[in-house]
Formats: C-alpha cells, structure tokens, sequence
C-alpha cells in the first residue's frame, strides 16, 4: 500500500507520463478497441524511455506498467503491437525488479491453459508475451517448462495459424532460456510435438517455426536424445528438406545441420534433470552418410534441385558448427572434404547443380574456415585428387575450382604444393622427356610441371574436354599468384605446341586422340596465360603477343590431309587469336590488322547445300566455324569502328556468308548436328551484337529477325529467358525477385539453373561464373535471340516495330492455356525491355503514337495476368517507364490517368524514369 501511495504522489517522468497513456487504452478498451498506431508509438516510447529511466523510478511505476502491458497482450492487439509489448514486459522486468518474473510468467500460463477458442489473437499474445519471457528469464522459469509444453500441444490444434505458429516460437524461446536443464518430462513431451508436427503443418509459417525449434534443440544440447531420437529428427529434417516453400527448405537444413553436428560430438550432450538412469551418449554413426550424402545423391525427380540445394547448406551449416560451435581443428576439414567430393564420384555426365552444390560446401564450409596452414595442406590434397585414377569429371572440375579458389585466397603458391609437384610429375612428364630440360630453366618448375601435368598425362583422351577448360583457368588463377613464371611458361607452352602439331601428322588411332586432346589443353592453357598477362604487376615479354600471333597463323594456314586433324589444329588456332585479340591492347598488332583480318578469307567459302549432303565432314566444319566466329568478333571489338568501312566491310561479308550458311541448315532436318548448329547461331547473334551500328548490315536485318523471332513464333521449343535480371534497373532490386540472402554466393547458387550442354567459359573471360556451367546450351541461345530481337527492334522504322509486335501479340494470345505460357511471357518481357533500353540509347526521338500504343497494351496485357511472377511485374512496368520517355507529353500524360491497382508499380516506375 505504500508503494502504492508513493507511485500515486510521485512527479510524473517520461516513462510515468506512457504509462499513464498505457494505462488509459487500456481502461477503455471494453468501449473502444485499442488504436494499433497509437499504441505502436506509445510502446515504442516507451521502451526506448526503459533505457534512460533510473531503477529506482522504474520500480515505481514497474507494477502498473507490467498490469498494463499484460492486459494489452491479452486483449488480443495485432502481432505488431504485441510484439512491442512483449519486449516491454522483458525489459521492465529486466531493468526494475526481476522477482515479478515468476508470477507474470504464472499468470500468463494459467491465461493460456483457460484460453477460449474463440480468442485466438488474445491466446496468440499471450504466447507471444511468455515466449519472449522464457527467453530473457528462462534459467529463472526453468519449472515451468513442463506445463508450457502441456500449453503448446493445445495451441497446436488451433485452426488459426498464427496461433500455431506463436506456439511453436514459444516452444522455440523456452526450449532456447531453460537451456539443458529442465525436467526430463518437459523435454520429451517437446520432442513429441515436433516430430508430430513440424513437417505436416499445412502452413510454411508454421513448419519454419517447428524448424526452428529443431534447431533449439541441437543449440541446448539435445537433453534426452539419444542416437535413435537423432535419427529420427534428422529424417524429419531431410523430409522438411524437400519441402515446397524456400523458407522452410532453409529453416530445416539450417537445423539439420546444427544436429548432425551435435551427434558427432558426444561429449556436448545434455542430460536432463529428473529420474535416470539415461542412457550414456554416444557418436552419431553414420549420420553423415543417411542423412546428407545418399539424400544427395539419391536426390531425383522435379525437385532435385532444392532438395541437393538444402543438403548443400546442411553440410555447410555442419561444418561451420564444427569448427565455430564445437571447436574441431581446422585440419579435420579436409577430412570432411573428401566425403563431400565423393558424392560426384558416380557421375558419369557432368550434373551442374550437383557440382555447384559441391563447390559451395567446399567453398563456404572448408576452404574459408581454413586457417594459413591448413589451406597449404589443402591444396596438396586437391592435387592427388587431380591424380585419383577414380576421379569422375565433375570431381575433377571442383577440385580444380577448389584449387584456384585457395591459390587465390593464400596469394601465393604454397610451398607444400611446390614440394608435392616436384615428387609427382615426373611420370606425368615421360612423353616429354625432350622438353624437359627446357622446363629447368624456367624460373618456377611447379608452374611447368603443372602445365604438363594438367594438359597431357591427366587429361587424357577420356577426360571431359571441360576439365581441360577448367585445368587452363586454375593454370591462370595460379599465374596470377606467382606472375614470376609467366615469361617461361609461355615459352614452353609455345614449344609444347609446335612440338605436337608436328608429330600430329605420324599418329593415328588412340594415340592420336590422346594428342589431339593435348593440343587442345595447351592451346587452352596459352590463351588463358595470354589473357592475363596484360594485367599482371610484373607486365608480359614483348615477344609474347608476336610468338603466339604466328602460332596461330601457322596452325590455321598449314593445311592437313587428315580432316579430324585439321579441324581440331584450327580449333585450336582461333582458340589462341581470339585470346590474344581480347586480351593485348590494339598496340601491339601494329599494321597487322589487315594480315589478321586475312585469315578468315577461305573460312566460309563453298556451296552450303553441297556441305550439308557432305555429313561426314560437317560437325568438324560447325565446330571450327564456331570457333572461327568467335575470333572475329574479338576482333570486330578490338579494330573495328562505325567509321571505318575499310575493315568493317570484309567482317561483314564473313558474317553474311555465316549467316546463309545457318539459314540453309535451317531448313534442314539434321538432329544429330543440331547443338553444333544453335552454337553457330549463339556466335553469329553475339558477333552481330558487337557491331556499334546495327544499320551497317541494314540488308541482313530480315534473316536476323527471322531467326531471333523463333521463340515468339514456335514458343513451345524454347526455355525461359534469364536475361531479366541483368536486364532490369539494379536502382530497383529492392522490388524483387530475387530476396538477397547470407551472401552473395549463396544468392548466385539459389538462383543457380546450369546444366551440362552449356557452353564453356572462355578461358580469356576476366570474370569467370562462380560456377562451371551456369547455363544450358538452350537458355543460352534463347537469352542471345531475345537480346537480338531488342536491338533488331531499336533499328527498325514504325513500320518494322509495328510488324514485331503483331508477332509478339499473336504470341501473347495463342498461349493463353499452354504450359508454357510463363517462359513465353518471360521471354516477350525480355526482348521488348532489350528493344526499348537499346531504342533509348541509339534513338532518343520520340516514337509514333500508334508504336507507343501497342507497346503500352502489350505491358499492360501481362500486368493483368492473374499469375505472373514478381520479375515479369518488373519488367512490364519499367517498360511502361521506358515507352512513357520514348513518348510525348501528350501520351505521357495519358498513360498517368490510365493507371489502376493493377499496375500501380508501373506509376512508380513511370514517374521514377
């Protein structure tokens, strides 16, 4: 009572003047419900007054202000609201006199063991307000644990599932406060519930919170689990794996991960209090292998993807636990390495997704938890596996990706690497016993060693040509690091290739193959050390840039009986130019360019339908073609300007003669030839590209649409576009779709699509995707057709934009029913987005009314689309920005008073542009 008296005759502070407010609302809440912005603001006040509030003012006002927040969150206020009142229970308690801990906490029990059905917001903020209690006072409020599990298992059965989803938090906050030491009961009673319902909920709001929970488990130290209970919420953790929703995959791999690591580490298991005896803790045996390599390997069907992509953060989850909850050397990382490399060693065919996956764990989960010594360690380690004569392509692949990623992260080469190269390659060398005393004179004979070791002993005939790619790239990375050794290495590489081009004309059969493929990794090993070599601290030879031109000459103007031979030698020889063009500046070609443009002088040349019915020799032809193309348009970029008509003219005829050539084919019915024909047309529509001015091949501009506008016309036989992202205004990510997770590199493999016919990186690119093959041969080509189609769009007259977007409207309405009707509208929102944004750039004036009008029809024909996805919302929107500045005032204005619900992001787009 004299509390009371001083709390009535007390000067009012800050925080007595919101508790008085507080108090108000509440008084008349049988009247009047609460207003949530008013009490959102006052309990915001008021917990930032908690904190500058003297102890001794807090006390006096501590009871009033608990009684009246423990009203509001029984009143049943909206989430928002009594969130916010729930902190301020905790903090009051927290700041003033913790002893009304326990009779609130009681109070809230009994509120929720009487709770009505009928309330279900006033029961969800209870829960929500004892929930955050446990989880500032949970050693304090240990006893109660048993009666809230009691609690939990009747909110589960409520229909609402925000009540069900505010229980399993609950469950999650006391499980997490009490910590390991509650009754034995309490957590038995809570193993129950999850495994009841954690994965069966029909709500992923509620399935993400029984994840959690899982997890709370793991973090307290699985008090009562023995290796059975393990198991068995791993299995549920694998099954929660391929669920559905992404946030739910993400919340029971995050808690599949922090068990499996708990079941490795015996001695951190907890043992509840209560009646024994327990039984003894004991290691996890086998968890690794049911519960995260067979689901992976095993993984099939539609859902593959997410469900390889889940178990590749358990693993990295696993192993961050290991090393930062649990303490394990950083050594015994190496160990783990190798069983996650192991679940590529039965690919026969390359899987990309599976491949990335394994490159993310090892990336996240190992290489970066490594300290100095251990990554030397480790990168010895990826060199024998380079060496297993059991390594499958793909493991090959990612110990190479591995390799380069460790190289770069020490900066230097290790000397352990040095060291193991020394004693291993002498077999690797036995087919160059003559050059080998060239490599001992070369300044680093690791770098020598590797070379040979990567480019001929191991990748031999039966290795994946993109292993020999990825063996060139891993070369670079390792040249970066030590740039000492450049000058050497591409003296040898120049000789290692002269020496085979000479004896390819003695070879037949396997041998041939086998050197055939050697070309091919030295090649790709001197293009990969050209392409870096500008750039390196230390500068390049003078003599390089000429050496390897006449390399290249030689091998592209020597003719051959032998046409595999041929093929390949050219192959190879555009290979090295087009590396040598992208990557020297123009300086060093002096007055060359005539000489190099001279070189593809006899590439296209001959009768089209003459080749076609020559079958036998055509998939060589496509391939050096291809190759072909693919150096002159790094040449195009390197001498070629919209002025300069002397050099532009002779590229053009070459592009033009490529271009029939792909027309004629067609036409054709060839399946067996028809992945190298697409990659003839990737070339050709890149190689357009580059070209500044789209009106110089103003007369090729027919057959180019008619090949860009496939996909509009035949919509079924095309993937969907990947272009939007790159595509849309980056000023706007915040708008989606893509949701930014942990880091940059789990967002790149999220949203990972590869697939195994991709084409492979050029080993001159200066960034290289973080991982090997991050696009199927098809999405590629449809990204450069629509690509393509915008520009080929920006170069027509009203007329010509008239005709496309007819087609494209004619597309819009045959498809309205088909299954592939999202990629077609993805596919639309791509080329028109790329047309408008190259019409902007090539031709500022304003567009005629009736080229505005369908353009403006067409995005707002997918706006109201009843199912589109948040990208296509995107682009259709900023293409109404795009037309709105491409128009008059007139149409502008226009468009503004013809905005409605359904597009009212475009009128943010609109006024933002």
């Amino acid at each position: 009572m004299a509390k009371n008296n001083v709390s009535d005759n007390a000067p009012l502070s800050r925080f007595g003047v919101l508790v008085a407010q507080l108090e108000s609302i509440v008084a008349s809440a049988s009247q009047k419900n609460p207003d949530p912005l008013l009490c959102f603001e006052i309990l915001s006040d008021l917990i930032s007054a908690l904190d500058e509030e003297h102890k001794e003012s807090i006390l006096i006002w501590q009871r009033k202000c608990e009684d009246a927040l423990y009203s509001l969150v029984t009143l049943g206020a909206r989430r928002p609201v009594r969130h916010l009142a729930s902190v301020a229970m905790a903090k009051i308690i927290s700041n003033g006199d913790s002893i009304s801990i326990y009779s609130r906490a009681s109070s809230l029990q009994g509120f929720l063991s009487d709770g009505k059905r009928n309330d279900p917001q006033r029961v969800a903020g209870a829960a929500q307000c004892l929930g955050e209690l446990y989880r500032h006072f949970g050693r304090k409020i240990t006893s109660g644990l048993v009666e809230t599990t009691v609690i939990v298992t009747k909110l589960v059965k409520f229909n609402e599932d925000f009540v069900r989803q505010e229980a399993f938090i609950l469950l999650h906050n006391a499980l997490e406060g009490c910590g390991g030491t509650a009754a034995a009961t309490a957590y038995s009673e809570a193993y129950r519930l999850i495994t009841r319902f954690s994965t069966l909920d029909k709500s992923f709001v509620v399935r993400i919170a029984a994840a959690r929970c899982l997890k709370a488990f793991a973090n307290i130290g699985g008090p009562g689990l023995g290796t059975s209970e393990f198991d068995t919420l791993a299995t549920y953790c694998v099954k929660g794996i391929e669920d559905s929703e992404s946030s739910v995959r993400d919340a029971f791999a995050e808690a599949l991960g922090s068990l499996l690591a708990l079941g490795m580490h015996p001695e951190a298991h907890v043992q509840p209090r209560g009646k024994g005896p327990f039984p003894p803790a004991k290691k996890l045996e086998g968890g690794l292998q049911r519960h995260l390599i067979l689901p992976f390997t095993k993984a099939v069907g539609s859902r593959a993807r997410n469900k390889r992509f889940g178990l590749a953060l358990s693993w990295a989850f696993f192993l961050q636990a290991i090393r930062i909850r649990y303490l394990d050397p950083d050594s015994e990382l190496q160990d783990y390495s190798l069983h996650v490399m192991d679940m590529l060693r039965g690919d026969t065919s390359i899987d990309a997704h599976a491949l990335a996956c394994v490159l993310y764990i090892l990336r996240v989960g190992v290489i970066d938890q490594m300290m100095e010594p251990s990554q030397r360690s480790f990168s010895v380690f990826l060199g024998k596996q380079l060496q297993s004569s059991d390594a499958s392509p793909s493991m090959k692949i990612v110990a190479l990706r591995a390799l380069s990623y460790t190289l770069k992260t020490l900066g230097e080469v290790p000397h352990e690497f040095r060291e193991f190269f020394d004693d291993t390659v002498g077999a690797a060398l036995s087919h160059f016993l003559e050059l080998f005393d060239i490599l001992l004179s070369i300044q680093s004979q690791l770098c020598a060693a590797f070379i040979s070791f990567t480019c001929h002993a191991n990748l031999n005939v039966n290795d994946n040509p993109r292993v020999r790619v990825e063996a060139a790239l891993t070369l670079r990375a390792l040249a970066e690091v030590d740039p000492t050794c450049v000058g050497g290495l591409t003296s040898y590489a120049v000789t290692t290739v002269n020496a085979l081009r000479e004896g390819l004309s003695f070879e037949k059969g396997e041998k041939l193959k086998t050197d055939l493929a050697s070309l091919h990794g030295q090649a790709a090993t001197l293009a990969a050390l050209v392409s870096i070599s500008p750039g390196l601290s230390l500068g390049y030879p003078a003599r390089l840039p000429r050496s390897v031109l006449e390399v290249s000459k030689k091998m592209l103007t020597e003719s051959r009986r032998n046409i595999t031979v041929a093929s390949s030698e050219k192959e190879a020889g555009w290979l090295l130019l087009s590396s040598l063009l992208n990557s020297m500046p123009k300086e060093e070609f002096g007055d060359q360019d005539f000489d190099i443009l001279i070189l593809w002088a006899d590439v296209f040349t001959g009768n089209p339908e003459q080749l076609i019915k020559q079958h036998t020799d055509l998939k060589s032809t496509l391939s050096v073609w291809s190759a072909a193309i693919d150096a002159l348009t790094a040449f195009v970029r390197r001498f070629v300007s919209c002025d300069d008509g002397i050099l532009l003219q002779p590229v053009l005829a070459n592009l033009r003669s490529a271009l029939s050539y792909v027309s004629a084919m067609a036409n054709k019915r060839l399946p067996d030839v028809k992945t190298l024909v697409d990659i003839l047309i990737i070339r050709i529509l890149i190689a357009y590209q580059s070209i500044p001015d789209p009106s110089a091949y103003k007369s090729e501009h027919q057959q180019i649409i008619q090949l860009c506008t496939t996909p509009y016309r035949d919509p079924s036989g095309f993937e969907e576009s990947s272009c939007l992202k790159a595509l849309l205004d980056k000023r706007d990510a915040w708008l989606g779709p893509w949701i930014p997770g942990r880091d940059w590199f789990e967002d790149e493999l999220r949203y990972f699509q590869g697939g195994e016919d991709g084409l492979a990186p050029s080993v001159w690119e200066s960034k290289v995707s973080s991982f090997p093959l991050p696009e199927t041969l098809k999405k590629t080509l449809v990204n450069q057709m629509v690509l393509c189609f915008g520009i080929m769009f920006a170069s027509q007259d009203s007329h010509g934009m008239l005709s496309l977007l007819s087609g494209i409207q004619q597309c819009m309405k045959a498809g309205k029913k088909q299954q592939w009707r999202t990629a077609s509208l993805t596919n639309i929102c791509a080329g028109l987005l790329a047309g408008l944004k190259a019409l902007h750039a090539l031709r500022p004036q304003q567009l005629g009314t009736e080229v505005l009008s369908t353009g403006q029809a067409i995005f707002q024909s997918i706006l109201t689309e009843g199912d589109i996805c948040a990208s296509q919302r995107r682009a259709a929107c900023e293409g109404l920005g795009l037309l709105a500045r491409l128009g008059n005032d007139i149409f502008t204005a226009r468009m503004k008073e013809k905005k409605s619900g359904t597009d009212f992001l475009g009128l943010y787009v609109l006024i933002y542009l």
